[in-house]
């Protein structure tokens, strides 16, 4: 076997997802049995990709993730008219990731701060919000959760 042209594209969580989800339910509808290996690496693949923190934990019943809202989103980025172009790697990670501040938009996007007033940033992040929607934990849930791992010490009085 010979590779022709490597890492020709990339591909987001999403269409990984989804990929396996049509991939499955075409085996169902022709009653097509796949090997048992298969199957284990397709279940943990969407079991990965579903579980918390994921954008996609939640796309069965959201359907936030679509063809139309990834395009939608990229527009819309394109369309603020940012003093920097954002890289296909860039775009990539804020799609898989959807960061919901600019401190998790920074891990995304390289050189945030030279690159990115605050105020773009803050429409970058905003874009995403109504394009993708929210994490549920952003509005404040996700500090409760935090402070439940916490082990008791002296220090935190528990």
């Amino acid at each position: 076997m010979k590779i022709l042209e490597s890492q020709n594209a990339l591909l987001s969580n999403y269409e990984v997802y989804q990929h396996i989800i049509d991939q499955r339910k075409r085996n169902k509808a022709q009653n097509r049995r796949v090997p048992a290996n298969a199957h284990q690496i397709m279940t943990e693949v969407v079991t990965y990709l579903s579980a918390k923190p994921s954008p996609l934990e939640k796309q069965e019943e959201t359907q936030a993730y679509s063809a139309a809202a990834i395009n939608r989103l990229f527009e819309r980025i394109r369309e603020a008219n940012l003093p920097s172009e954002l890289t296909k790697s860039e775009l990539l990670s804020i799609l898989n990731q959807r960061p919901s501040s600019t401190a998790l938009l920074s891990t995304a996007i390289e050189d945030m701060e030279e690159r990115f007033s605050d105020e773009d940033q803050n429409r970058i992040v905003d874009i995403i919000a109504e394009v993708l929607g929210r994490d549920e934990t952003d509005e404040g849930g996700e500090e409760d959760e935090m402070d439940a791992d916490v082990a008791p010490t002296v220090e935190n009085g528990r």
